[in-house]
């Protein structure tokens, strides 16, 4: 079975504010206290929506600063003000500003930087997205080397875990899956370490892009990890079985989606049936035809002539035939010839049921039959009729059997055969 990626949204895309609480930098050296209560004022012009007053109050500061810190801050908040009234190709502008004065710490540098990307992929213009972040973070990565050699508890602070999950996203989306699975890696370890879960659409893309690489181990790594934080999907439980088939681990297969259905979480009828398939192929098709049986069986359960096909066959290789007959029968009732009604015909003479032969063949024959399963069904109800003592019943049969020239000479044989029983009274 093929994995089908569903088409990943970007749920990345929520420009998030880089800004620090203006407190926090009200000692920084390159910051003034009148910048910084004009900022913070500007701030809470924003968080109210008064954008007339807090543009005001912008103009009149970037008139008054010199390039730097401030400036950068308050392109940013310029930057707000213009994503806050959905405009977000100015915002973008704004933003660009922002890190064109290259005044920024490392960490609000990083986050501005990711901001930026985010944008650009709002626009579609992933390279754009890439320029603007990758080179930002091979930098700040460096510096984040250097702080940790000289074991600086700010170290592991200045590129967010969203940061590498916006850079894999870019990749991703001009199909250059090699950097983006680093990418998205990256992004991942970052949030382990911080202890914080995994995101569900980060790991989708990254499972997205092991599969597009055709490493289809670390596929299915990724999808346990999936499975992990979000069990009720039941694709996950599918495609990590697909990975499974496609390393040519059926037993693997097997378990993924046994143990999801045993959770509950695999309930769709076409992934019944891969398990019961799996089950099958595995030497287990009691098991199969229970479970298959138990789902057919619900009220909700919209059977088709192939899910009583695969049924009666888990029975017939469990040996179970009269339970196979029941669901081919079912099976039949979807056709309108009578192949299926004579094969289980041939497993009731298998299990020497002749009276059932008999009825089903009067089955098969009423649905109608090519002119040569026709001839064999009547040489299969001749002989079974007889097997019943019942010399009537079995001459019409080979009688009807001699109209066919493949069973002609044979249900002769047999004719002559009751003819000389009844001669001698046998």
């Amino acid at each position: 079975m093929n994995l089908h990626i569903q088409p990943l949204l970007l749920a990345l895309l929520i420009i998030t504010t880089v800004m620090l609480p203006f407190r926090a930098m009200a000692a920084t050296p390159s910051l003034s206290p009148a910048t910084y209560e004009s900022l913070n004022s500007i701030q809470a012009a924003l968080g109210e929506s008064r954008f007339d007053d807090a543009r005001s109050q912008l103009d009149e500061l970037i008139a008054d600063l010199k390039p730097g810190f401030g400036m950068a801050l308050a392109y940013e908040l310029y930057g707000q003000l213009f994503l806050l009234q959905d405009n977000n190709r100015e915002g973008l502008r704004w933003y660009q500003k922002s890190l064109a004065e290259d005044a920024l710490t490392p960490a609000m540098e990083a986050g501005m930087a990711t901001s930026v990307a985010q944008l650009l992929l709002a626009e579609d213009d992933f390279q754009a997205a890439i320029d603007a972040l990758a080179p930002r973070l091979s930098k700040l990565s460096a510096e984040e080397a250097r702080q940790q050699q000289a074991k600086k508890e700010t170290a592991s602070a200045i590129i967010q875990p969203l940061a590498y999950a916006t850079l894999g996203s870019a990749y991703h989306l001009l199909k250059d899956y090699q950097q983006s699975t680093k990418a998205f890696e990256e992004a991942l370890r970052r949030a382990t370490s911080k202890g914080e879960s995994p995101r569900e659409n980060w790991l989708q893309m990254l499972m997205s892009g092991y599969y597009q690489l055709g490493d289809y181990q670390a596929t299915a790594r990724v999808l346990a990890d999936l499975i992990r934080i979000n069990p009720g999907k039941e694709d996950y439980w599918v495609q990590r079985a697909s990975m499974f088939q496609l390393l040519n681990k059926q037993t693997e297969a097997l378990s993924s989606l046994e143990t999801g259905y045993a959770a509950g979480y695999v309930s769709k009828t076409s992934n019944i049936l891969l398990l019961s398939q799996l089950l099958i192929s595995q030497g287990i098709p009691e098991r199969a035809a229970r479970i298959l049986e138990q789902h057919l069986a619900q009220p909700e359960s919209e059977s088709r002539e192939e899910d009583w096909r695969l049924l009666g066959m888990a029975w017939q290789q469990g040996r179970e035939r009269l339970a196979a007959i029941e669901a081919i029968n079912k099976a039949a009732e979807f056709s309108d010839d009578g192949k299926l009604p004579l094969f289980a015909a041939r497993l009731a003479y298998q299990d020497n049921n002749v009276q059932l032969v008999l009825s089903q063949i009067d089955l098969a024959l009423s649905k109608g039959l090519e002119a040569d399963q026709k001839a064999q069904a009547l040489m299969l109800a001749g002989s079974s009729a007889l097997q019943l003592d019942d010399k009537p019943a079995a001459r019409r049969y080979f009688q009807q059997a001699l109209k066919h020239p493949h069973t002609a000479a044979n249900a002769r044989s047999w004719l002559n055969y009751i003819d000389a029983l009844d001669q001698y009274g046998g």
